[in-house]
């Protein structure tokens, strides 16, 4: 953990949106703006304040120049938020490794990442271990497998960890 002055522990209580449009072929942000409603409804029936929302365009260009996301983690470094709302995790980004280093950049920071499609918890160390085995899968095929099923991308990673916890068991035995 990292100390903090008064004011940003202050804003460890605030919140705000991250938002992409993941898909070049959706009318340019149909997608994202019905999700940012969203997410920002839910927000405010918890009883929360959206203090900002990033809006990222599709990536069109190869060299994944990222600024609002750059401005959001250096945002975060500077203590104005505490928990980052997401539809869901690869709206952060829909490479896992990316994705894991984004995670572990806002947990420097003491920043919490929430998403409304995936109940994960990263600051225990079972939802960081199935945070990462869904980032694992963000490189496969799993993942629009489990979206045409409708199933959590972090219910997969939790049959994968409970499998390979059996596997391990047989093999002690």
């Amino acid at each position: 953990m990292i100390n903090r002055d008064k004011n940003t522990q202050q804003n460890q209580n605030k919140l705000v949106i991250f938002t992409r449009n993941t898909s070049s072929t959706q009318p340019m942000g149909y997608r994202v703006h019905r999700n940012v409603q969203v997410l920002i409804e839910k927000c405010e029936r918890a009883g929360y304040q959206v203090n900002k929302v990033y809006s990222e365009p599709s990536l069109k260009s190869p060299n994944k120049v990222r600024p609002v996301l750059k401005q959001m983690l250096k945002d975060a470094a500077n203590g104005y938020f505490g928990v980052v709302v997401v539809w869901d995790v690869f709206t952060l980004a829909s490479d896992g490794d990316e994705l894991q280093q984004i995670e572990r950049e806002l947990a420097r920071y003491d920043v919490e990442i929430c998403s409304l499609k995936e109940h994960i918890d990263t600051s225990t160390e079972e939802g960081l271990r199935v945070f990462e085995y869904m980032s694992k899968l963000l490189n496969t095929r799993h993942l629009e497998l489990a979206a045409m099923q409708g199933i959590p991308l972090s219910q997969v990673a939790t049959w994968l960890m409970e499998e390979e916890n059996m596997k391990e068991g047989e093999i002690c035995e």
